[in-house]
């Protein structure tokens, strides 16, 4: 029987996306190797991804490491087409890193779930199911996502926070 409180609910959903990503993971694991990407090119190009194009000290900050690794990787990233370096056109002091055609298709590669494998998890639904998952996917990407630790979870830390600049100038 399935569950009706919304917590068992919540629990299960919690419980199936765990065991689906797990799946994906090792899948993707496999095919990074084989593609002889890093994970520390994947994890670069996740987070210009996400928030854009990036100076190389924000990108230490996001990464937890040194400002000359992270010109090392850049550099390294560089070489294999994965990123660009432009000017900041408000300051033309500041260079910033942000993925190149190259680099996001390899993310659109190694992550994600392809339309493949969305068609064969999801065959045995009925249109009017498939409905109300895309309806509850919809939602769930509209949601805000807070930066408060979450209750239980193993490294609650937040993402990093931009440095506030000294005197009003631009940060970078």
């Amino acid at each position: 029987m399935a569950p009706t409180s919304r917590e068992a609910l919540l629990r299960e959903i919690s419980e199936g996306v765990a065991a689906l990503t797990s799946r994906r993971r090792c899948a993707a694991a496999r095919r990074i190797h084989h593609s002889g990407i890093s994970l520390g090119h994947l994890q670069v190009l996740w987070i210009l991804q996400e928030h854009g194009p990036l100076p190389v000290s924000r990108l230490a900050e996001w990464l937890g490491i040194g400002v000359p690794n992270v010109t090392g990787l850049l550099d390294r990233m560089e070489q294999r087409g994965l990123v660009e370096r432009v000017r900041d056109t408000d300051d033309r002091r500041v260079v910033l890193a942000r993925p190149s055609d190259l680099g996001r298709a390899a993310v659109a590669e190694h992550d994600g779930w392809p339309t493949e494998v969305l068609t064969q998890l999801l065959a045995s639904l009925t249109t009017g199911q498939l409905a109300v998952v895309a309806d509850g996917v919809h939602e769930a990407c509209a949601a805000p996502i807070s930066d408060a630790p979450i209750v239980g979870a193993a490294d609650a830390a937040p993402h990093p926070q931009p440095p506030t600049p000294p005197n009003g100038a631009p940060a970078g």
